[in-house]
């Protein structure tokens, strides 16, 4: 007998270097399962598991030691992985590599029991579809009844596990406990967005709650300590399809373009909004750009909404737009493609394209009056519209060249005396000062910087530090 326990002993040695095993098997559904792994050697390399199964890792316990067996020092490699499965579940060989050698364990199969019947607490998981596309706005519902009489000192909220889904809590309805009959309710909604076509799972919630135990110690006194129990909602699949083509909205929605003015004087600010909503998802919507030439065009940040009803999840976007301009423009028409859930095909929105109109827009410099300027003005040959004498034509041709220069020379006084006077470095208020930087913001980058900061005191009620003589500089420099 002793020589067969020493044989015993050698073969445990060389090859049980590696142990793998559930520390509870089976378990209730809520419960945690715990995998352990062992590795005993010089060079251990453990694996790095992220998921067991389906089920995502949810915890890692790490440990080493040092072993002395007959004065032959080993290490010792623990690591706990902890999961919640909430069904029978098959765990794959694992691999550990132990001095340069790679050991694979046997398969182990995890039994998972129904949870034990609790009318204390009631916990469910509600969707409100099964079926549904991908983006597609699903709604999860987490219920929990309490009855009243029940002491909760402590506890703890391991939400659902969402795989492949985008997932949003939706805080409105995370406020209000209800009352129930003997029971009290907490309810807590998510918005789920499938990112992938197929049979997609979602895993139980756990509630994890202490309630006070009291117990004697060897000495006779009363001790309360809190005693941990837990309780699992059930779990949901929902079928989802793939889209027909590669859209980035789900749902029905409207686009709407508004303007505050469609006549402006020149330089003064058209605002516009832009407003997509409806029944669908606009998480994914980046907004509209509105592609203007030779305008100044000011974004802000879009605004999203959204709120529950019974049609579903209703999404509102909305972005403000500022155009400044010293010429008439048109804001194009604008166009958004989605998938309608109630057609169940592709559809494209279209806006209607906005004419804006600057009432003092800038003529040109000058306007040809006469068939000869028009000739001149283009570098044309002159031909014979005057009496068919040639001094005559030679005459005429003079003194039409003489009036149209000193014309021009004229209107090139008058403009400038126009301009100065009309600068004469002195302004009155921020929006005169924002129009006469606005024709050099292209070209100087203190000129656009003065304007933005103009343009935000004005109308986003932002404070700058702007200094008056500053802008005054600047505007001389360029002139």
């Amino acid at each position: 007998m002793r020589i067969l326990g020493s044989l015993l002993v050698i073969f445990i040695t060389l090859f049980a270097d590696v142990k793998v095993y559930l520390k509870h098997n089976p378990i209730y559904q809520g419960e945690p399962a715990q995998l352990v792994i062992e590795a005993t050697g010089d060079e251990i390399e453990l694996p790095n598991i992220d998921k067991i199964g389906s089920y995502p890792v949810a915890g890692v316990a790490r440990s080493e030691s040092v072993i002395n067996t007959n004065g032959n020092l080993r290490v010792k490699k623990v690591v706990v992985l902890t999961f919640y499965p909430d069904q029978n579940v098959t765990i794959p060989p694992i691999t550990v590599k132990v001095n340069d050698k790679s050991i694979t364990s046997k398969p182990l199969q995890l039994i998972v029991k129904k949870a034990k019947a609790n009318s204390d607490i009631l916990f469910r998981l509600k969707v409100d579809k099964k079926e549904a596309y991908v983006s597609e706005p699903i709604i999860a519902e987490l219920e929990l009844k309490v009855k009243r009489t029940l002491n909760i000192v402590d506890y703890r909220f391991e939400p659902p596990k969402f795989d492949n889904f985008w997932v949003k809590e939706l805080k409105s309805t995370n406020k209000y406990l209800e009352e129930h009959g003997e029971y009290l309710i907490k309810r807590i909604k998510f918005l789920l967005l499938p990112q992938k076509s197929g049979v997609l799972h979602i895993g139980p919630a756990v509630f994890k709650y202490a309630v006070p135990d009291t117990t004697r110690d060897l000495f006779g006194f009363s001790i309360t300590a809190p005693q941990w129990k837990s309780v699992v909602s059930n779990s949901a699949t929902v079928i989802v399809k793939p889209l027909p083509e590669n859209v980035e909205l789900v749902g029905d929605f409207t686009i709407n373009v508004k303007v505050d003015r469609k006549r402006l004087k020149r330089n003064e600010p058209c605002n516009v909004t832009v407003t997509v909503e409806g029944v669908g998802n606009l998480e994914s919507f980046d907004g509209v750009d509105l592609n203007i030439s030779d305008v100044t065009i000011y974004k802000d940040k879009p605004k999203l909404t959204e709120r529950y009803t019974k049609s579903g999840l209703f999404s509102r976007f909305e972005q403000k737009f500022s155009i400044i301009a010293d010429h008439s423009y048109t804001i194009p028409a604008l166009k958004i493609r989605y998938f309608s859930l109630k057609e169940k095909r592709i559809k494209e929105l279209e806006t209607k394209p906005i004419a804006i109109k600057i009432v003092d827009e800038r003529p040109p410099l000058s306007t040809p009056s006469s068939p000869l300027q028009s000739q001149i003005s283009t570098g044309s040959k002159v031909v014979q519209s005057f009496p068919s004498s040639s001094k005559d034509e030679w005459k005429y041709f003079m003194i039409g060249f003489l009036t149209g220069f000193g014309i021009a020379l004229l209107l090139l006084f008058i403009k400038k005396v126009a301009d100065k006077r009309e600068i004469g470095w002195h302004f009155r208020g921020k929006r005169e000062l924002l129009n006469r930087l606005l024709p050099y913001v292209a070209k100087d980058k203190r000129a656009a910087s003065l304007a933005q900061a103009l343009y935000e005191e004005i109308y986003e009620k932002k404070r700058h530090n702007i200094s008056k003589k500053e802008i005054e500089q600047v505007l001389k420099d360029l002139m």
